[in-house]
């Protein structure tokens, strides 16, 4: 029974550990500068990656090993999702993606050098765009 309450006991306390910042501890006053520290950490890597979400249950997933990058994703409306996979580390990739609409969703798998300044501009309801560079 102790051996229960004891692994029950560091179950619960473990989540507890792994926080790195609490909500208490931002506000309007460090923010900014809590934003500012992530964007100077990529760009001394030499990526920049910015979304801009306005509206809901919007979902942006980028995967990117080039070793340059300068990737924008910009929705606007609901329901929008935007992928972006790039696997090729030797091409420079500066993707722009703006999608303003309801329930659309964009999938952009793969880079070469056709693609490495490729805009996207959606601006409908219920469109699905794949693109694929292979």
């Amino acid at each position: 029974m102790k051996n229960l309450i004891l692994i029950l006991l560091v179950f619960f306390y473990y989540p507890f550990l792994s926080q790195n910042l609490t909500f208490s501890e931002i506000n309007s006053k460090n923010i900014l500068n809590l934003l500012n520290t992530e964007s100077i950490k990529n760009s001394e890597q030499g990526s920049k990656t910015a979304v801009i979400q306005i509206g809901d249950n919007n979902k942006a997933n980028v995967y990117d090993r080039s070793k340059k990058s300068d990737l924008m994703i910009r929705q606007t409306g609901d329901f929008n999702t935007t992928l972006m996979t790039n696997t090729n580390p030797e091409i420079e990739n500066k993707q722009k993606v703006s999608v303003e609409g309801n329930n659309n969703y964009i999938d952009i798998t793969g880079n070469n050098s056709n693609s490495k300044e490729m805009q996207i501009n959606l601006k409908t309801n219920d469109k699905m765009i794949f693109v694929r560079h292979f």
